[in-house]
């Protein structure tokens, strides 16, 4: 059996289990609270060994090892905040939607700087290489849509955030942070999807396919959360911990068949 239908297996497997006790929320509150804080670690943990495993499969020092790299310390500095936040609630029995923001979010909101590096490493890459780059077309919808979304996105759910009185600045600045510089690490994400599908092989567009729908996954779990946040709302078992979880688990399919692809073409 090849590792990505076992990786697969279990990616499903983990969703499931995650689903059904949410909606059961068997053991009640401490029993959910654990699950609920450990899991986050566990799909970032793996998300970390996946994505160290296919830079280190890379020989040459070159862009796309480099942009590998930022994207591997990037979810590393996520797996540090989703173990800090585990640790606030768990080991210090701190109530983090009272102590928000928390020195978690501060990792991860660093954690969006080497991503958005990377990202922009390996499109910047792509173009100086002369590989096709595609319809210019294409490239204006997707401008289109990087302002349309955000400023949809600003105008019915984060409008209110900022106008509320009662909301610290420091806290708006964090609800205000996460879906807008998702958005951010989306369209990149997007755009390479694109690029590496007009090579004509299916393999090569494969890690980009599922970085770009674990952005997508990270960007609706982050703007629903500044949403129901704000409206204090959100809590242990919430289901749109799903979508976080799923978009490291997504992270990780992305590595496994980046390494995957390297290894095929060494072969040949």
């Amino acid at each position: 059996m090849k590792k990505s239908t076992k990786l697969w297996i279990f990616i499903f497997i983990l969703v499931i289990f995650n689903i059904v006790y949410y909606l059961g929320q068997w053991g009640g509150a401490t029993t959910l609270q654990y699950v609920s804080d450990l899991l986050p670690v566990l799909c970032s943990l793996i998300s970390v060994v996946y994505l160290f495993k296919a830079f280190r499969v890379f020989k040459a020092f070159d862009f796309t090892k480099k942009a590998w790299l930022m994207i591997l310390i990037g979810i590393f500095l996520y797996f540090i905040a989703e173990s800090i936040y585990a640790i606030l609630e768990i080991g210090l029995k701190l109530d983090m939607n009272e102590n928000f923001p928390s020195i978690a979010d501060y990792f991860w909101c660093i954690g969006y700087l080497p991503l958005f590096i990377g990202l922009i490493m390996m499109v910047n890459g792509y173009r100086k290489s002369g590989f096709p780059m595609g319809n210019s077309e294409v490239y204006i919808v997707l401008l289109l849509l990087f302002f349309i979304l955000p400023a949809t996105v600003i105008y019915f759910l984060l409008i209110p955030i900022i106008f509320d009185t009662e909301t610290s600045f420091i806290s708006k600045f964090f609800y205000l942070f996460y879906p807008i510089a998702d958005l951010f690490l989306v369209i990149p994400a997007v755009i390479l999807m694109y690029i590496t599908r007009l090579f004509g092989m299916g393999t090569i567009s494969q890690p980009w396919k599922y970085l770009a729908f674990g952005f997508i996954l990270l960007t609706i779990a982050d703007l629903l959360y500044s949403y129901l946040g704000w409206r204090d709302l959100y809590g242990n078992g919430n289901l749109i911990d799903v979508a976080w979880h799923s978009s490291y688990l997504l992270f990780a399919l992305a590595a496994l068949y980046q390494r995957e692809l390297v290894e095929s073409l060494k072969k040949a």
